[in-house]
């Protein structure tokens, strides 16, 4: 059987490079769909043999979008492995700062990257854009500016720079918070939450009651029955800096429950020669290919589903009133990702306001310098796609022998493939498609918020697995080819 190939490359308003292969058959129906990344960026390799304590500051260069959840992160598995257990104030300052992270990575990409699609021509690739948003909507963009100005300034009060922070240390934090900070902090975060409601409401009366997002926000093709996974505290409400992992099924039952260092229990990594992320999955179901009723999501929706509620007024109301209009809970619609991310925005703002109060947030007392080494650390955060998890060992000279990155997106790969030939099945028909079709498949992807940056760490060569090197001429004719294989 021939095969035709509708290709997607780049796919837009995402980070890093990847493209979308679909295959079609002879009668021109989807036989398969592929989710490429194309980038690789080795971290996990290169971090190995640097001294441990160096991780945390090294891995916030994985991605600038996602500086601060792989520097908590780390921050967390140096914790561990040095036997550092953070005093109380330094772990409710890292909080108090990561919420900060939350707010920025979630309006970064529901403005720039997702609010085009559903406020512009879908024909049009060339209005739909930033740009096109500033011209249609520049109230919004003029709110969306300002809240990266002022959670910026938020970041760089505790990370000393609001990308790649310098913050976090074994068994604490680099920084007090002075009363000039906490008033700063304070009164940007008051403005903060005041936007974000606002980009709340904007969102519930125009995008909401918009005809594309309206139409497939009920649309079962952009809808995956899934297990989720994601952090919940100790009375299973949502949390996004500690607590336990929760898995729950597609009917919302929960199937496992444990602490970071019993993540390998639950979670393993499959590898796919086609792309450069990962694919982990479940070891309660095992691994069994793109099949909707195996794979876990994680993310905003994700955590949501999961939680059995959220510790603030106002969030808390907004949530009810998602589960009200989609219909039940866990919500599977891709959709919802969006408007799970406004919310979890205003959550992080509120409990920001709740924390500045915390008398304990001005000790002294902001790092434990005693501990026994176990040379063998696991630290787990919810990044603003979903959780992430690092994992190091170190030798007795405090180098790292082992690293071991899961990510986000990575975790969502399996997800995104899958739902990326469901909708391309229901749209394409034959190889001629149009903008509109292109986008409605990308669409699918944006729910996400992928972060490929973050999801390619690793090349295995078990299995006698290919590298391959191809060097193109400008015409896009194919001059070499080099191969590297395990024997």
């Amino acid at each position: 059987m021939s095969l035709k190939v509708i290709e997607i490359k780049p796919v837009t308003r995402i980070e890093g490079e990847t493209r979308v292969i679909i295959f079609l058959d002879e009668e021109g129906k989807v036989k398969d769909a592929h989710y490429q990344v194309i980038e690789f960026r080795g971290f996990e390799a290169f971090c190995r043999g640097r001294h441990i304590e160096e991780l945390p500051r090294i891995v916030t260069a994985i991605c600038g979008v996602c500086s601060w959840a792989h520097h908590l992160a780390s921050g967390k598995a140096i914790d561990m492995l040095y036997g550092r257990k953070p005093t109380t104030t330094a772990n409710k300052l890292r909080e108090l700062s990561y919420l900060a992270h939350i707010i920025d990575s979630h309006m970064l990409h529901y403005i720039a990257l997702a609010l085009p699609d559903f406020i512009l021509d879908l024909k049009s690739p060339i209005e739909r854009n930033i740009a096109g948003m500033l011209r249609k909507e520049p109230k919004i963009i003029k709110l969306f500016l300002r809240s990266r100005k002022l959670v910026k300034g938020i970041e760089e009060t505790f990370g000393g720079k609001p990308i790649h922070p310098a913050f976090v240390l074994p068994g604490g934090v680099a920084r007090k918070l002075s009363k000039d900070d906490w008033n700063k902090v304070s009164k940007y975060n008051i403005e903060l939450m005041s936007i974000v409601s606002e980009i709340l409401d904007h969102f519930k009366r125009n995008v909401l009651r918009s005809k594309i997002f309206e139409k497939l926000l009920y649309d079962e093709t952009y809808s995956l029955k899934t297990y989720y996974m994601g952090l919940v505290d100790e009375k299973g409400n949502l949390n996004f800096y500690d607590g336990y992992l929760r898995i729950i099924d597609n009917k919302g039952r929960e199937v496992a429950k444990f602490k970071a260092d019993d993540y390998t229990k639950y979670i393993a990594e499959h590898f796919e020669e086609w792309s450069y992320s990962k694919f982990p999955y479940l070891k309660i179901v095992g691994w069994k290919g793109f099949n909707e009723e195996y794979i876990c999501r994680v993310g905003p929706l994700a955590r949501l589903n999961v939680a059995d509620s959220i510790p603030s007024e106002q969030a808390s109301e907004e949530l009810k009133l998602m589960i009200e209009t989609v219909g039940s809970k866990p919500i599977h619609n891709s959709l919802a990702y969006h408007w799970s991310r406004l919310i979890e925005s205003l959550h992080a703002c509120e409990k920001m306001q709740d924390m500045l109060h915390d008398e304990d947030i001005f000790k002294d007392d902001i790092i434990n310098t005693s501990g026994t080494p176990t040379y063998d650390g696991v630290g787990i955060v919810e990044a603003p796609r979903g959780t992430l998890i690092h994992h190091y060992k170190a030798n007795e000279e405090f180098l790292a022998e082992e690293v071991n990155i899961i990510t986000p997106t990575a975790i969502n790969n399996a997800a995104i493939n899958t739902e990326l030939k469901k909708v391309a099945s229901k749209l394409i028909r034959g190889e001629k498609v149009n903008e509109e079709i292109l986008n409605l498949v990308e669409i699918s992807i944006r729910s996400y918020d992928p972060c490929n940056a973050c999801a390619t760490h690793y090349i295995d060569f078990a299995g006698n697995r290919n590298l391959s090197i191809i060097i193109y001429d400008s015409n896009g004719k194919m001059l070499k080819k080099l191969s590297y294989k395990n024997r």
